[in-house]
């Protein structure tokens, strides 16, 4: 499926004001979203889908050293191989400042070259 067809409900779910009907997202947004939510949602979360999500959350309250910043790159980059076959991971970055943990997953559209990052602030 190329990039400009993939479309669906907008994540976060809201009403689109000029259409007063359900916001949609396409293309490079709307992936984008989905790595969002797929990273946001704790596995077990989905009712219909138990496996769906990534583990981050279990991790709040690790001690933000190195081995914990491997342990995300890897809960990362499993979800991702996983549940977003669309795209193709090139790199997952994380920083930290002070108490805070800062995550930038890098990726590619599956046959396309332009990188595209989002970024997860304050995981």
């Amino acid at each position: 499926m190329p990039e400009e067809n993939f479309q669906g409900i907008a994540f976060p779910f809201r009403i689109d004001p000029q259409t007063k009907g359900i916001a949609k997202a396409q293309g490079a947004e709307k992936i984008r979203q989905n790595i969002h939510q797929l990273l946001r949602t704790h596995i077990g979360e989905r009712v219909m889908q138990r496996e769906y999500g990534c583990s981050l959350r279990q991790l709040l309250h690790e001690p933000n050293d190195d081995a914990l910043h491997a342990l995300i790159r890897y809960q990362i980059q499993t979800a991702i191989v996983r549940w977003a076959p669309e795209i193709v991971l090139q790199n997952v970055s994380i920083s930290s400042r002070e108490s805070q943990v800062y995550v930038e997953v890098s990726y590619v559209f599956a046959g396309k070259q332009n990188q595209i990052s989002v970024s997860l602030d304050r995981l």
